[in-house]
């Protein structure tokens, strides 16, 4: 069992690699050829690799990995760039979200004939954005900063509310209680909420301080450590509460990464070294997830969905996105969004990460019918990758949001 396992981490790391240096040399997102090498390496094709999604490492990789990923995420965002748009941030996050879960059920309850709260499972697993892709594609193109940090902090804040969002609809419906989506639901999501982002922000100050230069930074020489520490006791915590183990890290993430506001502040080496490690755990999680996702393709539940799928998929990217938008975005007038800047946040909306992971946990939760969520994700990332993330660079450039360097700088100096 041993042997099997270490040769399985061995063929999933070798196969993230090519993954990796075909997506360069084809210069298309990474994650459409992680699945399709996963795929070819399954059970389905190659059968060489099998790593069911309710096993222990798919699990182990499905939570604390992505928390580990949401940690990264808080660590590297910047309050002070984000100030001016803090109100619709905090739309897109919460509202965005709910908004996308509702009108995503309504094509999945007619064409993919689901119950209603089965459908709002599948928006709620839908709903959280993965523009972080966009990093990679725009790398040092000088898209404007104000569009990219919104994008990217959404993307983390958006991340963990549709997980406890789809936890607690997951909850209605392994329960099989009958009590759908009422007073009850609404009532235990901003209770998670609460006592997630409350776990977060107690441990994210108690890391911050314990490996910070302050006389307080007793671990200060082993930040990474502490860092894994947190995000490991903090998701067993918040997982015996009922909160989210993924907003929790993202929340403990701000505070580490901000935590020059508190007062506190890290050896540049030690600063350094934590990020370095948190980049490289996120990276390999997210080979992973991806790797995972592509071995357990539901290629039967594809074929027989794809087409209301995909329909349910161009509702989310062609209806949900440009409404969510629009709702959460205009009205803050602080901000001064322009059309050009709402036309693209509007296109914005790959599926990555985070729902490709919960499959994996609603597989672990025991969700009837679960391969219809994984098929309708799957197809979801593939077609938004495809369709939106590629010509993305080129809509920036249509749209004039690719500044100069320089004026990226001052911008985000700001």
């Amino acid at each position: 069992m041993t042997a099997e396992v270490i040769l399985t981490l061995g063929l999933l790391l070798a196969a993230g690699l090519l993954a990796r240096l075909v997506a360069t040399l084809l210069r298309v997102p990474e994650m459409l050829i992680l699945v399709a090498v996963g795929a070819a390496i399954g059970p389905s094709l190659g059968n060489l690799v099998d790593v069911p999604l309710d096993s222990l490492g798919a699990q182990l990789t499905f939570t604390l990995g992505v928390s580990a990923i949401l940690f990264y995420g808080g660590l590297n965002l910047s309050l002070k760039v984000l100030r001016s748009v803090a109100t619709s941030l905090a739309l897109l996050s919460v509202v965005g979200i709910l908004l996308t879960a509702a009108v995503v059920a309504v094509p999945a309850h007619y064409a993919l004939e689901m119950g209603w709260t089965e459908a709002l499972l599948l928006g709620a697993v839908l709903s959280p954005t993965d523009p972080a892709i966009l990093v990679g594609l725009f790398s040092g193109s000088g898209l404007r900063p104000k569009v990219g940090h919104t994008l990217i902090a959404e993307s983390g804040f958006n991340d963990p509310v549709g997980a406890v969002l789809a936890l607690a609809l997951a909850g209605a419906v392994v329960s099989s209680s009958g009590a759908g989506v009422g007073p009850s639901l609404a009532a235990d999501f901003v209770v998670a909420m609460l006592i997630s982002v409350g776990i977060g922000l107690v441990a994210g100050i108690l890391l911050a301080a314990t490996i910070s230069s302050h006389r307080a930074g007793i671990w200060s020489e082993s930040s990474a450590i502490a860092m894994a520490m947190v995000v490991t006791i903090g998701y067993f915590s918040l997982d015996s509460t009922d909160g989210s183990g993924y907003l929790g890290a993202f929340v403990a993430g701000i505070i580490v990464g901000n935590m020059r506001l508190l007062k506190l502040s890290m050896h540049s080496v030690h600063e350094r070294e934590l990020k370095d490690f948190a980049r490289h755990v996120a990276e390999i999680v997210t080979l992973l997830v991806f790797l995972i996702l592509g071995i357990n393709l539901p290629f039967s539940a594809i074929a027989e969905y794809w087409l209301p799928a995909l329909a349910t998929i161009l509702v989310l990217m062609l209806i949900a996105r440009p409404l969510v938008v629009i709702v959460c975005a205009l009205p803050d007038r602080r901000a001064r969004w322009q059309r050009s800047e709402l036309t693209f946040m509007s296109w914005s909306r790959e599926t990555g990460v985070v729902p490709a992971a919960l499959v994996g946990v609603l597989a672990g939760l025991g969700v009837p019918d679960i391969e219809i969520y994984g098929a309708v994700v799957a197809l979801a990332i593939i077609v938004t990758l495809a369709i939106q993330a590629m010509p993305a660079p080129w809509l920036a450039r249509r749209l004039g949001l690719l500044d100069s360097p320089q004026s990226g700088e001052t911008e985000a100096a700001n």
